[in-house]
């Protein structure tokens, strides 16, 4: 079979799955769609889509004059020159959207709206069902409209290559300002999940019912309760639920033939208890649960402010004397309900802790230099922890940011990819590491030549036949740029995005003086300000070396 023709079955078994839910009172009175569309355009050209989420409701009417609405102003966006971004809402009939799906089978053209919509080639991913959220998040919540009670069944068409939204990808802030921006109108804070760029999701949310798995009075059972909507009949229904621990399954139980309340032979005192519901005559999933605790104990903070407070001169920020008054609190902390024992949840938190130590060490995402006074062991060490990121990360890129970064540095680092023809970018301010000062007394040294040139000088002589190396050093230099002090190994085109690790200090004392490597955790933002002064460096008398 190939790819048009599972492109058609998976359309056509879309179409049958929705045609089943949307049967009036199975799980809901659908009597419109209301459509969300998050759309750009290019300077003169048509519209495309961003995001798009058709969503089934109840109780409204429609009006045959029902215009869209934009929900927000033009937004403009960095790295998309000329365009501009908004958000457009409108209700549309329930039969829109068969034949929506019909003609896109027909034609590969996206209509939902009444118009075409610019999209890729969409392809109709599996059909899935969200949980609303309980110990646990479900990440598309954050898109779905009010998927608080029973849940939501979800059709995804998935544009596989997203090739317009590419600039979305290279600068991650990009995308968070749009979704900010599209926040302000309509809650869909779409910045964390760049994977629906270009995508459409029909959201069928189940509304006859409303459903809860709850621990039972008695330790080894649990209760699984529905309460129908009025209006909709009760009808004869099944449920799973199960609990895990470590990866193993600790508990499960099915039952069938109710129709409103069951008692499940499940003890869920211990660990997250999840469940569904099923449509017993069906098989039709009707409501399902995401793992969800038990709460067993509360922390309680009472705080009581002191009656003195702490009366001193602090400094301001141009050096002047400043009175100062701090309130002083006391904290006492007690614990309501069960403390922490020997139960084995204790025991896995500390086997835990020590595997996420034994993580972090073999992929470097957290690494303490130790260095004894005379022993060059923990330079040697950095450097090749270095090297091993570059080697792992770096096959499309890496930027290495340091204000002290020296041609010897890069012969140290960036010369070692293995990586032929990566990206490499190494930006220093332009500053000799400080030295520290001779107390003897003597004629004073000759004033060495400028920095470019003695890092011009070292490159030439000792950077070999440049084999594969496709390498760009710049330096702040004259009135553009701004001076910067973090020094960061950055690689900012992974295909799920930019990582980046602190250094701790600069490249030539890596591992010559105690300090940490470590993985940060907004990598999008490092990797965007580096780019921002990179960019602002734009002047040939601020590249110092370049080959490739």
């Amino acid at each position: 079979m190939n790819q048009a023709s599972r492109a058609q079955n998976g359309l056509q078994s879309m179409r049958i799955e929705l045609e089943k839910l949307l049967v009036g009172g199975f799980v809901g009175q659908f009597d419109h769609i209301e459509l969300i569309e998050v759309i750009g355009t290019p300077p003169k050209s048509p519209s495309i889509n961003v995001l798009s989420i058709a969503v089934l409701g109840e109780g409204r009417r429609l009006d045959d004059d029902e215009r869209p609405q934009f929900l927000t102003g033009r937004i403009a966006i960095e790295g998309f020159p000329g365009w501009s971004f908004g958000v457009v809402r409108m209700l549309r009939p329930v039969t829109a959207l068969d034949a929506a799906l019909d003609h896109l089978a027909r034609t590969g053209e996206w209509t939902l709206s009444g118009k075409k919509l610019g999209t890729g080639e969409l392809q109709a991913e599996p059909q899935a069902f969200a949980a609303p959220d309980g110990s646990f998040t479900i990440p598309l919540n954050r898109v779905l409209k009010n998927n608080f009670w029973a849940g939501s069944h979800v059709f995804r068409l998935h544009d596989g290559l997203k090739t317009p939204h590419a600039p979305f990808f290279l600068d991650r802030r990009r995308l968070q300002t749009l979704s900010d921006a599209v926040e302000a109108a309509v809650p869909i804070p779409f910045a964390g999940l760049s994977d629906l760029l270009g995508d459409v999701l029909i959201q069928v949310p189940v509304l006859g019912l409303v459903a809860e798995f709850q621990p039972g009075a008695r330790a080894s059972n649990s209760t699984a309760t529905v309460e129908w909507r009025p209006g909709i009949p009760s009808r004869s229904l099944a449920a799973a639920a199960r609990t895990r621990w470590d990866g193993l399954l600790t508990g499960a139980a099915i039952v069938g033939n109710f129709d409103s309340s069951t008692i499940m032979p499940i003890d869920a005192h211990r660990q997250p208890l999840e469940g569904e519901i099923w449509d017993a005559s069906t098989g039709t999933l009707l409501a399902a649960s995401a793992p969800t605790s038990t709460l067993k104990s509360a922390q309680i903070a009472i705080r009581m402010v002191e009656p003195e407070p702490r009366i001193f001169d602090s400094i301001g920020a141009e050096g002047q004397s400043v009175p100062a008054r701090v309130t002083l609190v006391t904290t006492m902390h007690s614990t309501v309900g069960d403390t922490a024992g020997t139960e084995a949840n204790t025991w896995l938190g500390k086997r835990q802790d020590l595997e996420e130590r034994r993580r972090l060490e073999e992929t470097r995402d957290f690494a303490q230099y130790r260095p004894r006074p005379g022993c060059a062991a923990e330079r040697e060490r950095g450097l090749t922890d270095l090297r091993f990121l570059i080697d792992k990360h770096g096959e499309k890129g890496v930027d290495l940011w340091d204000p002290y970064l020296t041609a010897s540095d890069l012969l140290q680092t960036l010369f070692w990819c293995q990586h032929a023809g990566a990206p490499l970018r190494a930006l220093t301010d332009g500053r000799d590491p400080p030295r520290p000062k001779d107390p003897l007394i003597g004629p004073p040294a000759p004033t060495p030549p400028p920095f470019r040139e003695r890092q011009k000088s070292t490159l030439i002589q000792n950077g070999g036949n440049h084999q594969g190396l496709r390498l760009t050093y710049k330096t702040r230099f004259g009135p553009k740029g701004w001076a910067f002090h973090d020094r960061f190994l950055i690689f900012p085109n992974q295909e799920s995005g930019p990582l980046a690790w602190s250094l701790g200090t600069s490249i030539n004392s890596f591992g010559n003086a105690h300090h940490i490597l470590q993985r940060v955790s907004s990598p999008a933002l490092v990797a965007g300000a580096f780019e921002d002064l990179w960019s602002a460096l734009d002047e040939t008398n601020h590249v110092i070396w370049e080959c490739g």
